[in-house]
């Protein structure tokens, strides 16, 4: 995942520099990693392929070797950990 802003195009076949973070960019970083890290190892891989990847629940359950609905019930886990690390309920 590319946290950069998107490239600006300067004339004719040119790019813009590469862009330094900002602090409010390092901070949104900071805060998915900590959300991630919040959900606890074991959780973070469903929730990863879940929500950020995109990857449907069959998908996801077969690439982590889980049986058929499992993924479910640990990616409401992982979202419940994630709601706490936000306080949201």
């Amino acid at each position: 995942m590319s946290w950069d802003a998107a490239p600006v195009a300067s004339g004719r076949g040119g790019s813009a520099p590469d862009a330094d973070p900002c602090g409010a960019q390092l901070d949104a970083k900071h805060r998915f990693d900590r959300a991630v890290a919040a959900a606890g190892p074991g959780l973070a891989d469903i929730l990863w392929r879940i929500v950020c990847a995109g990857e449907g629940m069959r998908e996801a359950e077969t690439a982590l070797g889980w049986p058929a609905r499992a993924g479910k019930l640990v990616l409401i886990f992982a979202l419940d950990r994630v709601a706490d690390f936000y306080r949201i309920r």
